[in-house]
């Protein structure tokens, strides 16, 4: 999902080497000069357009379990039934990915439906069950009416998502009030009998949606029986995580493979919990300690981090076993702001303080780019709101499909995606950004990946924001 330090040089994990850009593109402040900051817009006045607490019952129709049939894809790359895999994979792929059935569920919450609560499970065995089915309810953690998101196996995700495309500005926030998806507790990732916040039954891999047949952790071969595919709970592909709030380039997201949202993300703030093993000798990345705009090592931490970043443009050609992907650019106050190459986190929560404290994450668009704003009382920086605003287009590096309207962008980034050196297929999808294209904008809250993260979390106060008339 990230760049990672290994040996203290920067370095692409596997998981991302398709998506490598060159040195010489990376910006100045990677070569030691650390660029000024933008200068924000002026803060524009909102006005709240919807609000849900989640007093009220979730899903009381009880909307039924329906199952995947695979006809109606977001795309043909690196959707779950995507030609990517296949052309890497070949016919033992098809396979694996008939080997069980997907099962998917959602119901609208909120003020006229305003929110769609999403949900998707694996059923092992095709017999019709459901083994462990992830769940969206009410609850309530301190004195807060909250939604509780459930993913007792990998192979499931829970998101919320707008039942209609975002305006073309506007604010969405919302408060977390309880995260349990990795990370340490009391100075360890062994507790509650889970590992990195993964149950400790069985195996737990990638299964069916690798890394690609020549990336480590396996053998590459994907007739291999599902245990031998790479292990998520430990080894160099062992990670948990949660989405906080991204933003998305297309309508109607619900949870899917990990690989695939790697292509299809705007900007988005997250947690990525990596196991020591996938840390190894490196520092695993670094973190930003707000209070004194200093970084220390991810190794360091408690690996409950925040990362506030942007998608730039992809690598166009990926090589032989490799996977389509977007660059990746992270900001924090240590950075003075400035989008970086470099896998940096802008913050780490402290999930024992909650549900007692809580912290709210929010993401703005405006004419001329995306506001990312966290807030809450942070490991070793204290009480602090984090607020980066990224413009559409700097230094001829874009957000990936920010233009929410055709008028909003001449094409100059357009371009072919090639699969071209794999050994079971090859394909081109032409003009994945061309002129007169228009990408509405689409938050996700939760966990997106049906291949890796498990874990629970609970949620409230979602707000829909837009501007106010004649103000800002």
């Amino acid at each position: 999902m990230m760049t990672a330090l290994v040996g203290g040089a920067l370095a692409l994990t596997p998981l991302l080497a398709a998506a490598q850009t060159s040195a010489e593109s990376a910006p100045a402040s990677l070569a030691g000069q650390k660029p000024p900051a933008q200068k924000p817009p002026a803060k524009q006045q909102w006005k709240l357009l919807h609000s849900e607490n989640f007093a009220g019952k979730l899903d009381p129709g009880k909307a039924p379990w329906v199952r995947e049939a695979y006809d109606n894809p977001f795309d043909t790359v690196m959707d779950d039934n995507g030609k990517w895999f296949h052309n890497d994979y070949g016919d033992a792929w098809d396979e694996q990915l008939n080997s069980f059935a997907t099962y998917r569920k959602e119901f609208p919450v909120g003020e006229d439906g305003w929110l769609t609560a999403s949900l998707s499970a694996r059923d092992w065995n095709k017999d019709g069950t459901i083994e462990k089915p992830p769940s969206i309810t009410n609850g309530t953690a301190g004195k807060s009416t909250v939604a509780r998101l459930d993913v007792p196996d990998h192979t499931g995700g829970a998101i919320f998502r707008p039942t209609e495309a975002l305006p073309d500005q506007y604010r969405i926030e919302y408060k977390l009030k309880t995260l349990d998806f990795g990370g340490k507790r009391n100075g360890t990732i062994d507790y509650d009998n889970r590992v990195n916040g993964y149950s400790k039954d069985g195996c737990k891999t990638q299964h069916p949606w690798g890394e690609g047949s020549r990336s480590p952790g396996w053998e590459g071969d994907a007739s291999a029986p599902y245990c031998e595919w790479q292990d998520v709970r430990a080894g160099k592909y062992g990670y948990n995580g949660f989405h906080y709030l991204s933003i998305v380039d297309f309508a109607d997201p619900a949870p899917r493979n990990n690989h695939f949202w790697h292509y299809r993300r705007k900007v988005l703030m997250d947690s990525f919990a990596q196991h020591p093993d996938r840390v190894g000798t490196g520092t695993g990345g670094r973190v930003c300690n707000a209070k004194t705009n200093e970084y220390y090592d991810y190794k360091d931490s408690s690996f409950n981090t925040v990362n506030m970043w942007i998608s730039g443009l992809p690598n166009w050609a990926p090589g032989q076993g490799g996977l389509a992907g977007n660059s990746q650019w992270f900001m924090t106050s240590c950075s003075n702001g400035v989008a970086e190459q470099q896998l940096s986190s802008a913050a780490e929560l402290q999930p024992e303080l909650m549900p007692n404290e809580d912290y709210t994450f929010a993401i703005e668009r405006d004419a001329t780019g995306y506001t990312l704003e966290a807030s809450g009382n942070f490991a070793r920086a204290g009480q602090q709101t984090l607020r980066f605003h990224r413009d559409f287009i700097v230094d001829n590096n874009p957000i990936w499909h920010y233009n929410v309207k055709p008028d909003e962008y001449d094409g100059r980034y357009n371009n072919t995606l090639v699969q071209g050196k794999d050994l079971n297929g090859k394909a081109e999808w032409p003009d994945q950004w061309p002129k007169d294209s228009a990408y509405p904008d689409s938050f996700v809250i939760g966990d997106l990946y049906t291949n890796v993260y498990e874990g629970s979390a609970s949620l409230t106060d979602i707000k829909l924001f837009v501007p106010k008339p004649g103000k800002k």
